[in-house]
């Protein structure tokens, strides 16, 4: 079967429903949308110079960026198949730009709401879809949005790379485990889960939890 790149997202929504009782994978990206947010413009000084909170005090903007940093975990979730924990904080900046600019070989892009790119269902679908409409209506609020998510995430996987609560000590063990011993795929990155204590988040998804070890992470297992 030819690989359909408009099925990826719904079929990640239905399967994603099937194994938690039929929770929305937004509404449960949501907090941690919420929490990134939060950290991001708690950072005073910012930990990137030139790239810090860029919003103001204005609150509609602010839910944007936090619909638009929520549907960003929902689509790399989709298009990697990871947990939410063991997402790659290198690309969550830009997946949301990426889907909405992707043409096909007809010129053609998926448009938000279609079957190819579904809305979300849970307590927070009022707020993608203002999202959206926002996307579709003011370019200059979405050029601020759009940046705005990017120096969240560039700041955390900055904050991510000095491994803020890796025991001292273990990251051997942990590397190694990584590159060697770990059930594919192997390597070494910076996810979400390891600055999870820093956005106080828990328990956190992930496929494997001795990725984590080192980490003093409560974790849940997810099935692949």
């Amino acid at each position: 079967m030819a690989f359909d790149p408009d099925a990826v997202l719904p079929r990640f929504v239905g399967q994603y429903q099937a194994a938690h009782n039929g929770s929305d994978p937004y509404s449960d990206a949501w907090p941690w949308a919420e929490a990134i947010v939060r950290w991001h413009q708690d950072q005073d000084p910012p930990v990137l110079p030139g790239r810090g909170f860029s919003l103001g005090d204005a609150p509609q903007a602010r839910e944007h960026l936090v619909a638009a940093v929520a549907e960003s975990l929902r689509i790399l979730m989709a298009w990697s198949g990871a947990a939410i924990g063991d997402l790659d904080l290198s690309h969550l900046g830009s997946e949301l730009r990426i889907l909405l600019e992707a043409e096909d070989d007809d010129g053609a892009r998926l448009m938000p709401g279609s079957s190819g790119w579904p809305a979300p269902t849970g307590p927070y679908a009022g707020r993608w879809h203002a999202l959206m409409h926002m996307i579709g209506s003011d370019p200059e609020q979405w050029a601020l949005v759009r940046r705005s998510v990017s120096r969240a995430f560039d700041s955390l996987l900055w904050h991510a790379r000095h491994l803020p609560h890796l025991a001292d000590g273990a990251y051997n063990t942990v590397l190694d485990y990584r590159l060697r011993l770990a059930q594919r795929p192997r390597g070494d990155y910076r996810s979400l889960a390891e600055v999870a204590l820093s956005l106080g988040m828990s328990p956190v998804p992930v496929r494997d939890p001795r990725w984590y070890q080192g980490y003093d992470l409560m974790t849940t297992a997810e099935a692949s």
